[in-house]
């Protein structure tokens, strides 16, 4: 609710300020106060919405400056750079073991725009693949709403290891490998972990419709 209400205040005067001028990542990255944002983040993790708007402030314009350059969209920018800073706020609890702020802020946003990327080329490939085209209406074209619900679905009733190994692999993006230092196991047993995760999505596709897991499995594999 807290940022939601934060966004409305925000929103008309950040648009027209965001595309003023251009910020370069690796110049904010070597000019930035460290131990002031490494403060703004404890404050956050103490839920203080000062700090936040402060620290939304203060990178908010530059964010949507790089995310436009991954992008190429103004308007996807945005929204993607919003995202990041819910993603922040909501993980609060976890900014004080984060020794870089600034790089890991740049590192969200990016790893969105990624996200972003990666779901318009699969949502193209479906269309592709069943060919169907989005602007018309037509008896039996794709519900994503549905799709993802299913998949999130699938994804809650996953034991918690292989929750935790999917979600680090689809919405983070991360390797194998640094999936495996981040959770302390092995590579391999990631891959394991991804193929059941996989596997047991599947099955709750196909108790929802033949169309379903077919197009997961050509999408994902």
């Amino acid at each position: 609710m807290f940022y939601a209400c934060f966004l409305i205040s925000l929103a008309h005067d950040r648009y027209a300020k965001w595309f003023s001028g251009y910020c370069n990542m690796d110049k904010v990255l070597k000019n930035n106060n460290l131990s002031q944002d490494q403060q703004l983040f404890a404050r956050i993790a103490e839920g203080d919405a000062v700090a936040f708007r402060h620290l939304f402030d203060k990178y908010f314009e530059v964010l949507c400056l790089n995310a436009t350059r991954l992008l190429k969209s103004a308007y996807w920018s945005e929204e993607v750079t919003q995202e990041a800073m819910l993603y922040i706020w909501e993980s609060r609890a976890t900014l004080p073991a984060i020794e870089q702020p600034a790089a890991w802020i740049f590192r969200v946003v990016s790893n969105k725009c990624l996200d972003k990327i990666k779901r318009q080329q699969l949502e193209i490939r479906a269309q592709y693949l069943l060919n169907i085209s989005p602007h018309e209406d037509q008896p039996g074209q794709l519900d994503y709403a549905l799709l993802r619900k299913l998949v999130a679905e699938a994804v809650a009733h996953l034991p918690a290891q292989q929750q935790a190994v999917y979600k680090l692999q689809q919405e983070e993006m991360l390797s194998y490998k640094a999936i495996a230092a981040r959770l302390g196991i092995s590579a391999n047993t990631v891959r394991n972990h991804l193929v059941r995760a996989f596997a047991a999505i599947r099955a709750h596709l196909i108790s929802h419709g033949e169309f379903l897991p077919m197009l997961f499995f050509l999408i994902f594999f």
